[in-house]
């Protein structure tokens, strides 16, 4: 079938396209003209009301940067350790309920946070507080006492207004009494109510009572005077004996003759950290049969599952963890580096990613030298200059969430 041609009227009338580009374009031009005019006097009216434009917040191209050395936040802290206007003074020698011993476990600063907490329970007792025994058959197999790491006079004469502490019980007291000290221990993270309910009818019956293995053995939880004497006694009353406090003071020093400013890394990374954690760390069998040896050590730690407790986010960072993480929060690798450690699992194998990340990287062993010498059979001191070096530091990084990084948390 043929179609027949339509007649000449009945035909459109072609438009060329160069007319309808060009149409186009100008309606788009004036589009654009009338909204340039509106967002900038938009632009401009936001500018007068909050003194930023429009457009340049939405982009946030006012954001100031962040200063990975400072904190803005750090002027909002203040101390609150100082005495209440009633908190009555503290019980002499002669008026108290007696003598309380406390035999101290752990390493440095697990010891320390079992000091303070002795000066807090020998207040909830009224008791004289006999200056602690440290540590000596833990791990570190540390001999250490008390007035080779601390002040001793000075945490006596600090903590006279809230307790009475004295270096030991006076020989005719022993030697007046019918029977040794009575020796306990109590449950961890007690009441005050248990000491009261508990410990304090021994010792008016005994008149000396000694509390061993004393870490994490009074509650977290107590009213606000008694948490100030914690600050008290942990941040004011325990001071570093005066070799400790001028070689630490040296060696922050040193550093700041090489580097205007440092990071402190608190690298616990020890075999015995590593067992204690139940994690697993890549090294085989070799790996995991040395820190199931070690492990053995605590035979109350219950059976853990590496892979889980790597999920709960449990597992000290690495060596290598650590310096990617300082990097990505945008520390450069001309950062100067303090680690403070003691013996790395793997030794040199293990520190070396992280110091290919921070070549500038420092220990107390190579700031030191010769002088270090008298310390080194001694880890507590060790510990205690670096947690001088660590509370000097303009930056403090650690990589578990241990005794030391709490205490130079509450410390800076």
């Amino acid at each position: 079938m043929l179609w027949k041609e339509a007649p000449a009227a009945t035909q459109r009338w072609k438009v060329p396209w160069s007319l309808v580009c060009g149409v186009m374009l100008f309606a788009l031009g004036l589009i654009s003209l009338f909204t340039g005019h509106v967002a900038s006097d938009l632009d401009w009216y936001s500018q007068k009301l909050v003194g930023r434009g429009f457009y340049s917040s939405m982009v946030g191209r006012h954001y100031e940067p962040t200063d990975i050395w400072k904190s803005k936040y750090s002027k909002l802290y203040r101390g609150c350790s100082k005495r209440g206007p009633n908190f009555h003074s503290a019980v002499r020698e002669r008026s108290s309920n007696g003598y309380l011993l406390i035999a101290a476990s752990g390493g440095l600063n697990q010891q320390r946070t079992g000091i303070t907490d002795a000066v807090v329970v020998a207040r909830i007792l009224n008791a004289t507080l006999v200056v602690p025994e440290l540590d000596h058959d833990s791990y570190w197999k540390d001999n250490s006492d008390f007035m080779n790491i601390f002040d001793v006079n000075w945490f006596i004469s600090s903590l006279a207004k809230d307790v009475t502490v004295v270096k030991k019980v006076p020989d005719k007291f022993m030697r007046s009494m019918e029977k040794p000290p009575y020796t306990m221990r109590v449950p961890r993270k007690s009441p005050p109510e248990y000491y009261l309910d508990q410990v304090l009818p021994i010792l008016l019956r005994r008149h000396v009572v000694q509390l061993t293995k004393f870490d994490y053995r009074l509650a977290n939880d107590l009213d606000d005077e008694l948490q100030k004497l914690r600050c008290r006694a942990n941040y004011h009353a325990l001071r570093f004996t005066k070799p400790i406090n001028q070689l630490g003071q040296k060696l922050n020093t040193r550093m700041r003759k090489v580097a205007k400013r440092y990071v402190a890394v608190h690298l616990r990374f020890e075999p015995d950290m590593l067992a204690f954690s139940g994690c697993y760390y890549g090294g085989g069998e070799k790996e995991r049969n040395e820190l199931a040896e070690i492990r053995k050590r605590w035979v109350t730690l219950p059976d853990l599952s590496a892979e889980e407790e790597r999920q709960r986010g449990k597992c000290p960072l690495t060596p290598h963890e650590v310096g990617l993480m300082l990097r990505a929060l945008g520390f450069t690798n001309d950062t100067y580096l303090y680690v403070a450690s003691g013996e790395i699992y793997g030794g040199e194998e293990t520190l070396r990613p992280l110091k290919e990340l921070f070549p500038n990287f420092y220990t107390k062993e190579m700031l030191a030298g010769e002088e270090l010498q008298p310390f080194l059979p001694y880890s507590s001191r060790l510990a205690a200059i670096d947690y001088i070096v660590c509370e000097e530091s303009d930056v403090f990084v650690t990589n578990n969430n241990g005794n030391m990084a709490k205490l130079l948390a509450g410390r800076r």
